[in-house]
């Protein structure tokens, strides 16, 4: 049975033998167990005052003076709350914003990318025909070559032994 428990039991108990008093558990220090006082409905507000003294009808009206302000001041700091809650609600579609613009430019960025590097493969393979074209003209170009300096060399040599007495 838990110390609550024991002391929820022990009231019961006092409201059986004092049916018209009211318990009150107070704690003296934030470490020490809770204490239990019994009072009579009659004692509740003036068990706080000296003894002899009761509440003038001018601590009344400044009590609920004090109440009303309280309250004024309550009202002031929700109106605070909700003016700051609105705030922060505004600032977050901004952000929730922001991110999809930034989101929108990153897609455009990827798409972007994606599209360059489709034409800059393209660009690579037409380059790469030119090559192998170019590569095969001037095999072509060395044939001929070949073909001319074996027609030169024949004809130079077929005049030299031509020319020659014998």
């Amino acid at each position: 049975m838990s110390k609550i428990d024991a002391l929820v039991g022990d009231v019961s108990q006092e409201d059986v033998a004092a049916p018209h008093s009211r318990s009150i558990v107070q704690t003296a220090q934030p470490s020490a167990p809770p204490v239990l006082r019994v009072i009579s409905p009659s004692d509740e507000f003036s068990s706080d005052l000296p003894t002899g003294r009761r509440l003038h009808p001018q601590d009344w009206s400044e009590l609920v003076d004090k109440v009303r302000m309280t309250a004024a001041r309550i009202r002031e700091l929700e109106a605070d709350a909700q003016d700051q809650e609105l705030h922060v609600r505004e600032l977050l579609e901004k952000v929730r914003e922001d991110i999809k613009a930034a989101n929108d430019r990153v897609q455009a960025a990827e798409a972007h990318a994606v599209d360059v590097q489709r034409r800059a493969g393209a660009l690579l393979a037409a380059a790469d025909e030119r090559v192998k074209a170019a590569e095969e003209r001037a095999r072509i170009a060395e044939s001929w070559l070949l073909l001319v300096k074996k027609a030169f060399t024949e004809e130079f040599d077929r005049s030299k032994t031509e020319k020659r007495p014998a």
